[in-house]
């Protein structure tokens, strides 16, 4: 049923795209493709449970990290309401993937809507597994071959625009911006049963739901090659610990994570813009502080910390 209606999305998706080709005067429509660079900085606490970097202070890597096309439109009606549609291919080194979204912008200031997406991964040997059902006898996960299996998500969202610049005093460095928002996601794994514990890509979990809600506070810079600050906060769990097999309960999947990310756009020139961020993050804690990180699932969990996950600049280059 809701992978009906992720196809449903993607579909409404190119029905809006079609509608705007048969009226261009009413819909603005924006076609944009982006390949990406990424550099990492991984601190030791990032690294202290890597079977081969685990003595290692920091570690730093830097590489392509995808391409990226997006096709956008939407069409004002008046002040009220603005329907806004996209849908986006994205081709990584672990992996591809296409999400649509649907949403209407109230008074510009209220958005809500929905996305749907499908992904699959690939597995890079013993180096690195980017798409599997985690075998908890095994301890590891048994990889699933790329396009053999895939990822299903709907994700419904709400985001509400705040103009703190309205209330305060007009300067340079007074453009301020607060987004409170808030989202609820649904995603299968066709290559899991309910209750077993899949990767794919980065994301980690079980079929089932998930929210997450938070804000983002935005300041706008009066500098050309800098011309935005952001801090996000964000808290993110499962709706039902039931979603997960009993195997897992020491690790409490219900385990509330909160991050921290503050970002600094980045302005070359028209092509190349970038991101550079650092996310601090409220983690598990466990029991055995050494183990091997395919391992993490099996631990206990016995409260949390709070860590620096990494440094990460992001830059691309539009066409």
């Amino acid at each position: 049923m809701r992978f009906r209606f992720c196809l449903i999305v993607l579909l409404w998706a190119t029905i809006l795209f079609a509608a705007e080709g048969a009226d261009s005067a009413s819909w603005k429509t924006e076609l944009e493709n982006r390949f990406s660079f990424v550099g990492i900085f991984l601190p030791h606490q990032s690294l202290r449970n890597s079977e081969s970097l685990h003595k290692w202070p920091f570690f730093l890597t830097a590489s392509p990290m995808g391409w990226n096309t997006s096709l956008r439109a939407q069409r004002d009606f008046g002040k009220w309401i603005t329907p806004k549609a996209s849908l986006n291919g994205d081709l990584f080194l672990f992996g591809l993937g296409i999400r649509s979204d649907l949403s209407f912008e109230f008074l510009h200031l209220l958005e809500v809507g929905v996305q749907g997406n499908v992904s699959t991964a690939i597995n890079y040997g013993s180096v690195a597994t980017f798409m599997g059902t985690y075998n908890p006898e095994k301890k590891d996960y048994d990889c699933d071959a790329f396009m053999t299996r895939f990822l299903l998500g709907v994700n419904y969202h709400a985001t509400l625009s705040i103009p703190l610049m309205a209330f305060l005093p007009k300067t340079a460095w007074t453009k301020w911006i607060l987004k409170p928002g808030a989202t609820l996601t649904y995603m299968r794994y066709t290559g899991a049963d309910d209750g077993e514990v899949w990767k794919v890509g980065t994301e980690i979990a079980a079929n089932g739901y998930s929210w997450q809600y938070g804000a983002t506070f935005i300041c706008l810079l009066p500098f050309a090659h800098f011309p935005m600050a952001m801090v996000s906060y964000g808290v993110q769990g499962i709706m039902h610990k039931s979603d997960y097999d009993a195997v897992y309960d020491p690790y409490d999947p219900e385990f509330k994570r909160i991050h921290v990310t503050p970002r600094l756009a980045v302005k070359l020139n028209e092509n190349w813009a970038g991101m550079l961020m650092t996310v601090v993050s409220r983690n598990r804690k466990y029991r055995n502080v050494r183990y091997e990180s395919n391992q993490e699932l099996l631990q206990e969990r016995t409260g949390h910390e709070w860590m620096l996950s990494m440094i990460m600049f992001v830059i691309s280059r539009k066409f």
